[in-house]
């Protein structure tokens, strides 16, 4: 729990929610995301700062750089500042990837 800083505003990212329940919750409209259990990397954010600690709740199959989380994954106790843009436009996750493969 604690104050969340992201690309479009601030929140307050309540005891036991993962920061991107706490991101639906307050309405981000940027973020992305898809499995929600780890798998497909799709909520990946850089950690820009944090004052606190960060909590894996459950651990992530997608590779992470080490400044790298998944929302999906963590809980935040403190201050933190996340950024959720793509790297690039062109970034799409593990099952639109796929699907575009499929018969």
């Amino acid at each position: 729990m604690g104050w969340v800083f992201t690309d479009e505003t601030r929140f307050y990212l309540h005891e036991n929610e993962t920061l991107l329940d706490g991101m639906i919750r307050t309405e981000h409209k940027k973020v992305r995301y898809e499995c929600r259990q780890g798998y497909c990397g799709t909520c990946r954010m850089k950690v820009l700062a944090t004052t606190g600690s960060i909590t894996l709740i459950k651990k992530p199959l997608a590779t992470l750089a080490d400044d790298e989380i998944l929302a999906c994954c963590c809980t935040l106790n403190g201050t933190t500042k996340v950024s959720y843009d793509p790297k690039n436009e062109n970034q799409l996750s593990l099952f639109i990837d796929c699907a575009e493969h499929l018969p």
